[in-house]
């Protein structure tokens, strides 16, 4: 998916891929996350990365996720903080 179609804040629960050699992220390339709801304390430019048994583990920045991930899918939720959400669990298989 090109930059140019990903909205300025990637939605919760969008899919999204390690592909960098970026020395941060080369141990994990390959891993696929699912991007968690956002904290109000945090900021919408602190993106939770979810793992397949539901564990919010760890962030990014909006720009890290777009320099060292592919977006497989880009979710349509609209509610940002998951204020009327059911908290994000386990992949299913």
């Amino acid at each position: 998916m090109s930059n140019d179609a990903e909205p300025k804040v990637i939605p919760p629960l969008s899919v999204v891929k390690v592909t960098s050699d970026n020395p941060d992220w080369s141990d994990q390339k390959g891993m696929i996350f699912r991007v968690g709801y956002y904290n109000r304390n945090d900021g919408l430019d602190c993106v939770w990365l979810v793992d397949d048994n539901g564990a919010y583990g760890q962030t990014a920045d909006q720009q890290m996720i777009r320099n060292n991930f592919t977006v497989l899918k880009l979710s349509e939720e609209t509610d940002l903080f998951g204020d009327d959400r059911e908290i994000i669990g386990a992949r299913s298989p």
